[in-house]
C-alpha cells in the first residue's frame, strides 16, 4: 500500500518488535516472520487474522517529511474506500485557522507529519503506543525538526501528544467530534457522513523547539 510505503521509505517511521517472541509456524522462520492473510476470505475476523500475523512486529508509527507529502492521486484508491477518512482531514484542514507561514514546511528536516499508528490487541494498555510516540518526538528533535503534526481519532493518542515530555509543547489546534458534526450535501441536506460514529477527532501540534 502506497499510504505505509512512502512512510516507511521516509526512514521516519517507528516499530516496536517483541524480542522474546517465538514462531509459531516453521515456514516463518526462514524469513524472521510471515503474514499469512487470505484477502480472498470473507469469513476472516480479528481473532483469525490475528492468528495468521506470525512476526514479531507488535506496533508501528507511521511518520514521512512535511516537505514530501503524499501523492493525493496514489492515495485515491484508499480514500474511494474510505470516505470518512477523507472527510475527517478536510474537515480539520478547514477548521485550522493557524496562519500556514507559521508552522508549515519550506525545507527539509523541518516539520513531521505523524500519520497512522497500530498496535497489535494482545500488546494493548502496556504502553507501547504513548513510549514510542515519545521516542519518535525526542529523535525528530535530534534530527533537528521544529514540530510534528498528528490528526488524532483517539483519546489516548491526543492525550499522548498534547501532553508530551519536557521541553516540548503540545498544542490541539482544531478538533470536531464525529457524533454531533453536521455538514450540507450537494443538494444541501445537512448530513453527517461519521454517523454512527462516535469520537473526538483533533489535530495536534507538537512544538519541539
Amino acid at each position: 500500500m502506497y499510504l505505509v510505503r512512502h512512510q516507511i521509505e521516509s526512514g521516519h517511521s517507528l516499530g516496536v518488535f517483541d524480542s522474546e517472541y517465538v514462531l509459531k509456524r516453521d515456514e516463518s522462520v526462514a524469513e524472521g516472520g510471515k503474514l499469512y492473510w487470505d484477502l480472498d476470505d470473507p469469513s476472516a475476523d480479528g481473532d483469525k487474522l490475528l492468528e495468521q500475523m506470525d512476526f514479531p512486529l507488535v506496533s508501528v508509527a507511521l511518520a514521512y517529511d512535511g516537505i514530501n507529502p503524499l501523492d493525493p492521486q496514489r492515495m485515491a484508491g484508499l480514500m474511494a474506500c474510505l470516505p470518512a477518512f477523507s472527510a475527517i482531514y478536510r474537515t480539520l484542514t478547514t477548521l485550522d485557522k493557524r496562519d500556514p507561514e507559521s508552522w508549515k514546511p519550506k525545507a527539509a528536516g523541518e516539520v513531521l507529519v505523524r500519520n497512522a499508528t497500530s498496535t497489535r490487541h494482545e500488546y494493548e494498555g502496556q504502553g507501547v503506543m504513548k513510549n514510542m510516540a515519545r521516542a519518535m518526538m525526542f529523535a525528530a528533535a535530534e534530527k533537528g525538526f521544529r514540530g510534528i503534526e498528528i490528526v488524532c481519532l483517539s483519546d489516548a493518542v491526543t492525550h499522548v501528544w498534547s501532553h508530551p515530555p519536557e521541553p516540548f509543547r503540545g498544542e490541539i489546534v482544531c478538533q470536531f467530534h464525529t457524533a454531533t458534526f453536521e455538514e450540507q450535501d450537494e443538494e444541501g441536506n445537512l448530513t453527517n457522513p461519521f454517523h454512527p460514529a462516535s469520537q473526538m477527532a483533533t489535530k495536534v501540534y507538537c512544538h519541539l523547539r
